[in-house]
Order: C-alpha cells, then structure tokens, then sequence
C-alpha cells in the first residue's frame, strides 16, 4: 500500500542568474573593430549624408607609417594581443612624424583594445582623443562617437553617454531607431525597466539584426516589471537564434517555471542534456529538482541523478541521495528508497536523513531496523528529535512519513 505523501517537495526555483550575467557583459559591448581605420579612404555608403561635418578626406603620412598602423589595425582585430596593441598605438602617436589622421588611427586602435579588455573608461579616453584629431572619415567618426556613447554608459557615466548621443544626433542631423539601443542601456542602468523596455523594444523593431544585449537586457527588464508572459516571448525567440546556447536555454527554462509551465522548462533543459549541453552539477541539480516536483516526474528525476552519478558530474552528497530517495519512496520502490536514504545518512553531518530511514523502516514494519536509524539521527543532531524518540518508543507502529530535507 502506497502511504499518502506528506513529504514537501524541495524547491528549486530557476533563477535567471544567467541572463544578469549576460547582461553585466552586455554593458562592456565588444568594440566592432569592422567600424575602425582601413587607413584607405574607399567609396563608401555615406551612413550619415546629412552630416554638418566636413569628411577632411586625410590620408597616411608615409610608406614606413603605414607599415606600422597595419601591423597595429592587425594586433587589434586579433583579439589577442591588446597589451602589445597598446604599446604599439601609444607609440605611434606619440611619433614627431605621425600626422593628424596617423594619430587618430592609433588612437581608435588603443581605444578598442582598451575597450576589449573591459577598461572602458580608458577605452572612452582614447577614442576621444581620437575624435579630437578630426581626421577620419564620417562614418568611421561618427560610428566612434557611438561607441563612446555606449562606453560611457558602461563605465558608470549615463549622462556623458547621453550627452554623446545628442551631440552625434545634432551632428548628422539624423535620429536613427537603433540609438533607443542607448537610450535603453541609460534607463536601464538606473533601473526604470519600463522607460528601458520601451526603447529596447523600438531599438530591436528598427534593427534588421537584432542585438543580442539588448535583447537579454529588454528579457530582463520585462522580468523586473513582472511582466513573464512579454518576457517568455522575447527568451524564447533567444533560444531559438542561439539553440546551443545554455545561458539562453537556462534563461527559457527559467521564464516557464515562472509562468507555471514547468513541463516546459523541464522540457527545455533535458532536451539540452540529451545534447550534452548541461555539463555540470548545478545544471542537473535544476533539472532534476524540476522533474521532482513535478507528479508523475520523479522517474525521470532520479534518472537524471542516476546519470549524473554515472557520469561523475554530480558527487555523493546528502541532497542528490535524498532527492533520488524521495523520488523512490513516492513512486512505490521502497527498496530503492532505503539503499538510497542509506547513502544519503552515509555522507550527512546531521541525522535527518536517518530520521527519514528511520520512517521509511518503522512504517514497513522493520521494528529493529527503524529503532537503530533513529538512535542514529538523535546521536547525529536532528531539528525534530521528538520524532525521532517516538519511532524508538513505538517502534513498529505507523509513523510520520519522511521529511524532504530543504
């Protein structure tokens, strides 16, 4: 006979720790290093052809200058080499025979390589200095000048980014969609997810590609106004541009549980270990957790903890042993539940794994048994030793059932 649960399934909400994290690394933008100095001044779509500035149409200063800017622009797009980038544009600059254009090029260069080691406030210094060579094109200054904008915003000073803003608007003369992006980074910075939401969402509509910062930060936002149904759209459409992504997975899975569809998240996240996508224990621990407490889920539950054992990506522990028993004792496998309350007393500090032992025995009739694992709990330290003093009292007869640990 299959004793009525009493047993309170240990929760593990989904949190979208992922999405914030995303989001700390959305404000550091990497630099589009496609938008620096070719050094060549090639025919190009003006981006801002109502611009007031006058394009200086400069150029290199010399065959030996060019040399070295290659070999800088080259160490930048690299990606690898920021420290020796900087030295190299630093030297440059500062080079007696380096003109106008020469100088700011070198100084875009250590710029991005600034930005791409996460200082943004020196990666905002040099870009400045840049833009007061006045030497580049239009469209590379101006693309500057934006970067700057967000970069500002990332190091902390809002009102300068807005300020940047302007000044590119009052420049071309032109307000285009996507710069509700920077708008939106500034609202969202000082948390007025509604004023951010709005501009991400106009950013995002006006954009023939997506940004996906914006996208994680609008996903944020519309979690903060409590508004799952709006967010649940916008993870899932992440998800599906970025189906290996685990973040945008776990991000997903996360929005269902919130909005009660846990069958979904769970659906979610197996579907990404099935993938080899969830690699470590935390990642089958919100699996796990969310197939136990869903009815008629705990097979899978303790499949997944029976793997992730296998596997060595989850460790003996107290919790894996006692969650892998409760999935045994609610579906009928009462020796499977006892091996595995056994394993979970084996590795506890405290004895309340022994108490559900001692439960779980007391009420199969095994007197002697339940009588030891209680005296066991109370020696190990219990939070409820008088259930644990009446199993030893009463041995033999109908106890309590075992208690989840939290």
């Amino acid at each position: 006979m299959r004793f009525q649960q009493t047993l309170k399934k240990a929760t593990i909400a989904l949190a979208i720790a992922a999405c914030f994290a995303s989001v700390a690394m959305a404000q550091d933008d990497m630099p589009d290093t496609s938008q620096m100095s070719t050094k060549k001044h090639v025919k190009a779509v003006p981006l801002f052809p109502n611009a007031t500035r006058v394009d200086p149409k400069l150029g290199i200063s010399s065959t030996d200058m060019d040399t070295d800017i290659t070999k800088l622009l080259a160490l930048v797009n690299s990606h690898k080499s920021d420290d020796e980038a900087i030295a190299m544009g630093e030297k440059i600059a500062a080079n007696h025979d380096a003109n106008h254009y020469d100088r700011a090029v070198a100084y875009q260069a250590v710029g991005y390589a600034y930005l791409d080691k996460h200082d943004n406030a020196k990666g905002v210094e040099f870009l400045q200095k840049s833009l007061a060579e006045n030497a580049l094109s239009n469209n590379e200054y101006y693309m500057m000048m934006l970067q700057v904008a967000k970069s500002q915003i990332a190091a902390g000073q809002p009102d300068a980014g807005l300020a940047t803003l302007d000044r590119v608007i009052a420049e071309t003369r032109q307000d285009k969609p996507e710069y509700n992006g920077i708008r939106g980074r500034v609202a969202y910075t000082r948390k007025d997810y509604a004023a951010a939401a709005a501009a991400f969402e106009k950013s995002l509509a006006g954009s023939t590609q997506p940004d996906p910062n914006e996208q994680q930060m609008l996903l944020v936002s519309y979690v903060e106004l409590k508004q799952p149904e709006r967010a649940e759209k916008i993870a899932e459409g992440i998800a599906h541009a970025h189906p290996d992504d685990k973040a945008a997975i776990m991000n997903l899975a996360a929005i269902y549980q919130q909005t009660g569809k846990s069958d979904k998240a769970a659906a979610q996240l197996d579907d990404a270990r099935k993938r080899g996508l969830l690699t470590d224990a935390n990642d089958y621990r919100k699996l796990y957790a969310l197939y136990s407490n869903i009815k008629g889920r705990e097979n899978d539950s303790a499949a997944v903890i029976n793997e992730g054992l296998q596997k060595g990506i989850l460790q003996p522990n107290p919790e894996v042993y006692t969650v892998l028993a409760e999935d045994y004792y609610f579906t009928n496998q009462i020796p499977q539940a006892i091996d595995a309350y056994k394993k979970a007393d084996a590795v506890s500090t405290d004895g309340e794994a022994a108490l559900n032992l001692a439960k779980v025995y007391n009420n199969q009739g095994q007197a002697a048994e339940a009588k030891a694992a209680a005296e066991r709990a109370l020696q190990k330290g219990v939070k409820q030793p008088a259930e644990a003093h009446g199993i030893i009292d009463r041995a033999g007869t109908a106890a309590k059932k075992p208690v989840k640990k939290k």
